[in-house]
Order: C-alpha cells, then sequence, then structure tokens
C-alpha cells in the first residue's frame, strides 16, 4: 500500500493542480460520472492524446508546483479504509454525517420533483426564521426518506418533493404538523406578531424581510450546485485532482454522492464532482479560477482530517516511580470488576515484595529521578504528536485529565508466577500486546458525608472559582444527568442524552443549560476510540491517572427526530428539599417522560473549584448515581470520580467544532500552549508548564490517597511533600493464575 500512495502522490504532483480556462463540456448525466471518455483516452495515451482539451491541461495549463506529501500521513492509518487486502480489519471512517436518501440522490441528479404542493400562503409568511424553516424541512426529509425545497422563492407558497408516494404523503403530513406548531409558537409570542404585521403593512420598507428574502434567495442559487451538471453545460475554469482511491475510498469518506463536500459546493458556488474509473475529483466554475484552487487545497486538506479521525489512538502505559518511603521491588495483581457490556475480566497491578535497602536509598533516588524523566518526555512528546494530527479534526474535543483505578485486562504475565519485579512489570507493560483501562471509580470505602466534608476543607488545594471567600461548602453542586435509550427508528443503535441543569435565581428551581444528543458505542459495545489515551499508573497507590483527548460522537441535528426532540422537553427537573443534600443522599432530581422506554440514568453532581497553586486548572469531583428500570428512585450505583483540566483547553478545542471542510484550527499545535508554567519567569524553560502540570497531578493523587486511606492510620496530606505518609500495604499472599 505504501508503494501504491507513492505511485499516487506522483501522478498527484502532475495532475492534481491543473486547471484550464478553456471551456469544459459536461457530458454525463449522473453525479458521479463525469468526462468518463475524456480521462480514459487521456490516460490511455498519455501525452499522445488527440483530445484537444485535455491535451492544453498538460501542455499549457498554469499548474502548482510539485507538493510533498501531507505533514502527519500515517501509511498505516489507511488501512482502516478502503484497503483491498481481505485479511485487514475494515472501519468505515466518513466525513459525511448527511449521507443522501434516494430522494436527495434523484434531485441530485436533475430529476423533476415528484409532487408539489401548495402550503397556502407564502413560505416566509409561515415562518419568517429562514434558518429555523430550512432546518425543519431537511429534518422532515431525513426522517421520513424524502427531500423538500421551495420551488423558486420564499414568496411563493409552493413546495417540491422527491420521494415515493408513502414518503410524499409522510412528508405533507410533518408539514401540516410544522406549519401547525409554528402558528401556535408566533401566537404565543407578541413580538413575532409585531413582526409580521409590520412585514404585511410596509413589506416594501421592511430591511429585515429584505435581508431574509435575499437570504433566502442565495441559499436556494447555491443548493443548486448540489445538482449535477446539465449535460452539455459549459464551464469557464476547470480543475481536477487525483485521488488515492486505492488507500482511501472516497465514496466512503465523503459519502455515495460526495455529500459532505455541499458546503464547499455552496460556498464557491461550484459543482465538485467524483469518477470512481481514474479516480479523479473535478471542479467545475464559471467565477474565478481563485476559487478552483481554493477547493482542490480544502479537498486535499480532508486526507489530513482521514488521518485525524483514525480510530487507532496513540496510547501509552507509563509507571510512576515510587519514592523510597513506597519503594517495593515487586508487583501483583488482585482481581478487578468485570468492565463493558462483554463483562471482561481485570486485573489491578499493585505493588509488593520488598522494601528498599538502606543502603540503596541515593541510587534508587538517581534512578527515580531519570525513570520520572523519561516518564515526562514520552508524555509530553505524544501529547504533542496527536496534537499536530487533531487540527483538522472537525467535531467536539475534551482534553481531561482523569483519576481512578487502573486496571489491565490483557496483559503478557509469566504462567504460575504470583508476582514479577517492577523494572519487569515496567518494560512488558509497554508491550504491544498490553491492553489497560482507567476505572473512573476511586472505590471510597467512606460515607458520602465524610467525602463531602474532607472536599470542603480541601481549602489548602482548592478554591472556588470567582469566588474570593476561602469557604469551599459555599459553592453549590453542579447537577447533569446521562439517559440511555434506543434509537426510536433504528432499534439496534444506542443513543445518549446528556442535560447540564444550572440554578434559576429568578424563579428558583433548576433549568437546563445544555443538551447534547449522542451517538451510543458501536455494534460491538466498543466506544469511540480517542485520539490520546497516557496512562500514569502508581503501584503504591490505589489512585492512577490518564490524560486522555476524546471526541464527542453527536448526533447530527438533521437527524434528531421528533420523538427525541419530545423527550428532551420532557425531561423534568426537581429541586431537593431544603434539609436534603443530593451529594450525600444520592437524591434524584432528574425525571424522564412516562410514556418513554429508558434504558439507564446516570445523574452526575459535580464540586467544581480551581487549583489554589494554578487557578487556570479547574478541579471536578463528582459523585455517579445510577438508576436502572428495576428501581428507578433508588440509585442502584454510586460512584466517586474526579477529572483535571485547563479551563483554557475547551476554548481552544472548541475551534474544532465549527470548522468548515479542509479547514484546519488556528492554535498551535504545541504543548506549551497548552501548558503554562506557574511563573511567567519559566516559559523560556522547555516543558516547564508541563512539568508544573504533573506536580498538580501529584499533589490531587495524594489528596486523593487521604480520601482511600483509613482516618484512623492517616497521619497528614500535604500540598507540598509530594508524598502522603500513608503505611505500607499487607497481606501479599498468593494470587490465583491470570489472563
Amino acid at each position: 500500500m505504501a508503494e501504491s500512495y507513492l505511485r499516487v502522490r506522483e501522478k498527484m504532483n502532475a495532475l492534481e493542480w491543473q486547471v484550464k480556462e478553456e471551456p469544459g463540456v459536461h457530458k454525463g448525466n449522473t453525479i458521479n460520472s463525469y468526462f468518463n471518455q475524456d480521462i480514459e483516452e487521456d490516460h490511455s495515451s498519455e501525452s499522445n492524446s488527440e483530445d484537444p482539451v485535455l491535451t492544453k491541461v498538460h501542455n499549457t495549463a498554469p499548474a502548482c508546483p510539485p507538493k510533498p506529501r501531507p505533514q502527519h500521513w500515517n501509511r498505516k492509518s489507511a488501512q482502516t479504509i478502503g484497503s483491498k487486502n481481505p485479511s485487514r480489519r475494515q472501519q468505515i471512517i466518513t466525513l459525511s454525517a448527511k449521507q443522501d436518501n434516494a430522494a436527495k440522490v434523484a434531485f441530485r441528479n436533475n430529476k423533476p420533483p415528484d409532487r408539489i404542493i401548495d402550503m397556502g400562503k407564502p413560505l416566509k409568511d409561515i415562518e419568517p426564521n429562514v434558518g429555523s424553516m430550512s432546518r425543519a424541512f431537511e429534518q422532515i426529509g431525513a426522517r421520513v426518506g424524502s427531500f423538500i425545497l421551495p420551488q423558486r422563492s420564499l414568496g411563493e407558497s409552493k413546495l417540491q418533493i422527491w420521494g415515493n408516494p408513502k414518503q410524499i404523503d409522510l412528508s405533507v403530513t410533518e408539514l401540516k404538523a410544522w406549519r401547525y406548531q409554528v402558528s401556535i409558537r408566533a401566537a404565543s409570542n407578541a413580538k413575532t406578531l409585531a413582526r409580521n404585521a409590520f412585514a404585511e403593512s410596509k413589506s416594501f420598507i421592511g430591511y429585515q424581510y429584505a435581508a431574509d428574502e435575499r437570504i433566502a434567495q442565495r441559499d436556494a442559487k447555491r443548493q443548486q450546485y448540489q445538482k449535477a451538471p446539465e449535460q452539455g453545460q459549459q464551464f469557464k475554469y476547470n480543475g481536477y485532482f487525483l485521488w488515492p482511491n486505492d488507500e482511501i475510498r472516497a465514496t466512503d469518506l465523503f459519502g455515495p454522492s460526495c455529500e459532505a463536500l455541499d458546503p464547499l459546493r455552496m460556498e464557491y458556488k461550484v459543482h465538485i464532482t467524483f469518477d470512481e474509473a481514474p479516480s479523479v475529483f473535478k471542479v467545475y466554475s464559471n467565477n474565478s479560477i481563485e476559487k478552483i484552487y481554493e477547493v482542490i487545497q480544502r479537498i486535499e486538506n480532508t486526507i489530513k482530517e482521514f488521518v485525524a479521525r483514525d480510530d487507532r489512538p496513540l496510547i501509552l502505559y507509563l509507571i510512576e516511580p515510587p519514592s523510597t518511603i513506597n519503594y517495593c521491588d515487586g508487583v501483583q495483581t488482585i482481581p478487578g470488576p468485570l468492565l463493558g457490556p462483554s463483562r471482561t475480566p481485570s486485573r489491578i497491578p499493585e505493588s509488593c515484595g520488598n522494601k528498599l535497602d538502606p543502603i540503596d536509598i541515593v541510587d534508587w533516588q538517581l534512578e527515580a529521578e531519570k525513570s520520572a524523566l523519561r516518564n515526562q518526555i514520552r508524555m509530553s512528546t505524544a501529547i504533542e504528536k496527536v496534537l499536530e494530527r487533531i487540527p483538522y479534526f472537525r467535531g467536539h474535543l475534551r482534553m481531561r485529565a482523569q483519576f481512578g483505578t487502573f486496571a489491565l485486562i490483557k496483559f503478557q504475565w509469566p504462567p504460575g508466577v504470583p508476582s514479577v519485579t517492577l523494572t519487569k512489570f515496567e518494560t512488558d507493560v509497554q508491550s504491544a500486546g498490553t491492553r489497560g483501562t482507567l476505572i473512573r471509580d476511586l472505590q471510597l470505602d467512606r460515607p458520602a458525608r465524610d467525602v463531602v466534608d474532607r472536599i470542603h476543607h480541601a481549602d489548602n488545594l482548592f478554591q472556588a472559582i470567582g469566588i474570593s471567600d476561602d469557604s469551599l461548602a459555599i459553592i453549590p453542586p453542579q447537577y447533569t444527568a446521562l439517559f440511555y435509550l434506543r434509537h426510536p427508528e433504528k432499534a439496534e443503535e444506542m443513543i445518549q442524552l446528556e442535560i447540564d441543569l444550572k440554578a434559576n435565581t429568578a424563579g428558583g428551581g433548576f433549568e437546563p443549560s445544555k443538551a447534547l444528543w449522542i451517538k451510543g458505542p458501536k455494534a460491538d459495545g466498543v466506544p469511540q476510540a480517542a485520539p490520546l489515551e497516557a496512562f500514569n499508573v502508581r503501584l503504591h497507590s490505589g489512585i492512577s491517572w490518564q490524560l486522555k483527548i476524546s471526541a464527542d460522537n453527536l448526533v447530527d441535528p438533521s437527524r434528531i427526530t421528533s420523538r427525541m426532540e419530545t423527550f428532551a422537553t420532557g425531561v423534568e427537573f426537581k429541586k431537593p428539599p431544603p434539609d436534603t443534600d443530593p451529594a450525600i443522599s444520592g437524591y434524584k432530581i432528574f425525571t424522564s417522560p412516562a410514556d418513554f422506554a429508558v434504558l439507564g440514568l446516570e445523574q452526575k453532581t459535580t464540586f467544581r473549584y480551581c487549583l489554589k497553586a494554578q487557578p487556570k486548572f479547574a478541579i471536578e469531583i463528582s459523585r455517579y448515581d445510577g438508576y436502572d428500570g428495576d428501581n428507578p428512585w433508588l440509585p442502584s450505583t454510586t460512584q466517586w470520580a474526579v477529572s483535571l483540566y485547563d479551563r483554557e483547553w475547551d476554548s481552544k478545542l472548541s475551534e474544532n467544532a465549527r470548522l468548515g471542510v479542509g479547514h484546519s484550527a488556528s492554535w498551535n499545535p504545541y504543548v506549551d500552549p497548552f501548558f503554562e508554567p506557574i511563573k511567567p519567569s519559566a516559559s523560556r524553560e522547555p516543558d516547564a508548564g508541563f512539568k508544573d502540570f504533573l506536580l498538580h497531578t501529584r499533589a490531587i493523587g495524594d489528596f486523593l490517597d487521604g480520601l482511600k486511606a483509613d482516618p484512623h492510620d492517616l497521619v497528614e496530606v500535604t500540598n507540598d511533600s509530594g508524598q502522603d505518609r500513608q503505611p505500607a500495604k499487607e497481606g501479599e499472599g498468593e494470587q490465583e493464575q491470570l489472563f
């Protein structure tokens, strides 16, 4: 495949940026059949082609200089899609969240509408909000399998519908319901009524109406570029881009009609087509040659987005060197929980064996410093490698340091051996066959009230965000619900609804601040892989941590059904009684609509503070209460979890959610901008901010060690000691054969 890619790049260097100003004629009649005859003649006869237009493409058309291989292109990553080797696992990666149905394909191929209906009055009078109207038409078409488009302008009352008779009848029913809902909403909004009256009586000077009408006409005109050009249609400018279809099938990446490129078609007013046989993208325009260049550049950039979306994450397992107090020369494992839908058994590694001999203390201190430096360099390098890859990733990205319990799912353990040396375990855990995970549950064997009290008294580590008061107890918790459901139209698919609440200062109680529909795990029960998972394992402690860059797989707004919208608006929130603390009692705040079958509900109660040493870092200590269908009022499971993040991480990575096709984020893909040091004077030192971040994680780990420790055995936990004074664990006995 590597040779194939190099061969394709040679052709791309010669042909990919070829643009001509001579008229080009469209000879095909479908979205994927363009210039078949011309391209085949050109490839068969090379420079001796008799086609005068294509001869000029090679001889006289302006061409860009040869371009280097796309940055961060990983040959192995291309094996996930389009590989002709059947032994390779096929994992489809697509950039198209809105794949065409048969009705939309008919529209693209210039077929006339199957029915034209009259809505009774101009569309602009039914719904003045042009964007809301377009989204409604798109959602109705996605639900019933049709395609709906205004006939000419919003000043008319007619709609065009593509689809079979059943789909058209369903569309008409949905359109009637939509019109009724819009009228009810308008009748309850006095401002809307006033605006409509103004538009009717003074339509010639209604500037807002005129602006909306211009936007609608512009969008309707641009939407015509989604259609295939008419047979024989001529264009002034034509560009070609040779696509590496052997490595990345274009129809898999962009959709059968390359619908993922629709934003480019409408933005640049160009026709973009793909010919499967010679694997060529063709761009046609009558506007300017510069737009051809920009479109081709953005198409090539989608290769970088494909690499960023590759589901092979960068996984790193690092063993934190223990201090001289906590050092043990061996490692054993104890049984862990069953993980995932498949109930996979796990094992939790922990220190065992002999303590450090006094004569070896100095040597171990030197070795521990070297090991810590190696871990710092490896993790910093891994972070930068992923950051360099994801600027082209379009989606909701998150970067978090999560604390919890490290568990092994797959590991090469010598048979019949109860324990191995620390050095051997550190080497073996980095082998390719290792598979581990971080269990978010801190496994705190304490009453909830004791946990909350310890959190409120940790003012040496945490402080309130934006409040000068030193008391952490006055900060109210925040609440989040995660509902697990089956897709209302696809029973085999799982979906999740995440709702955040904020306090309603005016009327009391709560109101939703954010609601997200998230796609569930894949069919095999495996969640979407994260671009980065870097584990820092503390064997001497029950608390490890993981730096994770993850991507939320959100449901496209046009694919949110009316049933899903009804469920989201039907979720109720109950304010707890004055004498009830949900963080202690697990009081259920969220209630789902009665006529919906909910597979499960997870309620998250979060205490959010910032670090006293570095206020930019937020610390979230959360209680998770799980409710199932057997007893929807009492939590069946309760877990405590902790995460740490720089609040600017969300600000920077949120840019990726707004990217267009072929665009990249503007933030710098390096470690230093994401990890700023505590002291500005240290900014010139390499990785100074990342070193401070590692100190923060150690201080939080020591605090959580204190939460897990027996209160009678714990002597002291401080912020600057770097170590807890918890006694060593006892009882390293025999264990069963594992893995």
